[in-house]
């Protein structure tokens, strides 16, 4: 049959002494009847391919096989959470130089994500924003994209007296600067050549009162108001 430990006393404990390892004892752990808690005093060790189950139908579980340490959650969301006031999760790795790094921490004070290395999105997958993916940044393996399907997309430099520039490759290897939105001057500046193709207008006034086009044939000078 079943062997039972029991503690008839209210209130009262049943606790595990054994060898302290210096001629001794001491507790490892305890069975609380005050509190109807296990209470380990001593650390607990699971083998290799020993798992810890939580649940009744061990909807989680925990442990190490192969050289891999796997949290399962078999059963709903498995939720990391800190409730302390202003708390942070702290996500944190090997650095490639033998110490520990942090990596990213969900920052519970300033209530950001804050990422302290890179963060790479494979090929073809892409990075979203708002709620039905309103933006979207990926790279195929060849091209980038962004993609905006929602409202307007702004491009913009709030730094005082501060530049958009817009670079390409310079055909020799290098990056050269195309085109200009100057700060500080507030104009933009054409460092190369810009062309209008075939019958393609361009434009000037509130109403394109000036257009200057090349129509394959013949190039117009229009003024449209008099």
């Amino acid at each position: 049959g079943d062997l039972v430990i029991q503690n008839g006393g209210n209130d009262k404990d049943i606790s595990f002494r054994c060898d302290d390892g210096s001629g001794g004892l001491t507790e490892y752990f305890r069975i609380d009847g005050q509190y109807e808690l296990n209470r380990f005093v001593k650390n607990a060790r699971f083998i290799d391919g020993v798992k810890a189950n939580f649940g009744t139908t061990d909807d989680l579980q925990i442990f190490h096989s192969s050289g891999t340490n796997i949290i399962d959650s078999t059963i709903g969301d498995l939720i990391i959470k800190v409730s302390q006031d202003d708390g942070d999760i702290i996500f944190q790795s090997d650095n490639g130089s033998g110490a520990i790094s942090t990596y990213f921490r969900v920052d519970g004070g300033v209530k950001q994500t804050i990422f302290e290395e890179n963060l790479r999105v494979n090929d073809s997958k892409y990075a979203l924003f708002g709620n039905s993916n309103d933006l979207e940044i990926r790279h195929d393996g060849n091209d980038s994209e962004i993609i905006n399907n929602t409202g307007n997309l702004t491009i913009g430099n709030r730094t005082d007296d501060g530049d958009i520039i817009f670079q390409s490759d310079d055909g020799s290897g290098g990056t050269t600067a195309y085109l200009t939105l100057d700060g500080s001057a507030t104009n933009m500046t054409a460092h190369k050549t810009m062309t209008w193709v075939d019958s393609v207008k361009a434009q000037f006034g509130n109403s394109g009162d000036l257009s200057i086009y090349h129509d394959g044939s013949s190039s117009h000078i229009e003024n449209q108001t008099s």
